[in-house]
């Protein structure tokens, strides 16, 4: 798929073998929020890319080279059962385009091709959680995703999980 995208860029399905690559754009994504931690390495992401149903899929973009091909953006999900329509739905987790490739419709390619996927499989939607200063915003709304009013998303983690995991123990 090139539709409007320049020559030298193709998008592919992921596939096992670019463990390496999604985790040093994670990383990079990490970064362009603030975030010192490191997302995670290939070998943590490696096993979730593989098998007949990968638990983590998705499709990067490359770059070709006279002899190379660089990553330069990815789009990385994962599937779920949405209750509200009784059918699988697609999550995205991530979506991170290089900076010198933004502008160039690279990311709505990536949710395209993902929207392709969650057609020919019957899935009920494509959700993500987005930060409020992230001007991907303007991308998401752009292809007509819908930010419901009554929706939040919540997260559990760090002191708040440890403290109500070791609650439990007492229940």
């Amino acid at each position: 798929m090139t539709g409007n995208l320049p020559a030298e860029i193709r998008i592919r399905p992921l596939a096992v073998t670019d463990a390496p690559a999604v985790a040093a754009l994670a990383e990079r994504l990490n970064r362009h929020f603030g975030i010192d931690a490191p997302a995670f390495g290939a070998a943590a992401i490696e096993p979730l890319l593989g098998g007949p149903r990968p638990f983590l899929y998705g499709f990067l973009a490359e770059r070709a080279g006279a002899q190379t091909r660089e990553a330069v953006g990815y789009a990385l999900a994962q599937d779920f059962f949405d209750t509200d329509t009784g059918r699988m739905a697609i999550w995205l987790l991530d979506l991170y385009i290089e900076p010198d490739c933004r502008g160039a419709g690279l990311g709505r390619a990536l949710i395209a091709r993902l929207a392709g996927q969650a057609a020919a499989e019957d899935r009920a939607m494509i959700s993500l959680a987005v930060y409020r200063d992230n001007p991907a915003r303007r991308l998401y709304e752009r292809i007509g995703a819908a930010l419901p009013e009554e929706a939040l998303v919540y997260e559990l983690r760090g002191e708040a999980l440890d403290r109500l995991a070791r609650d439990a123990e007492s229940l």
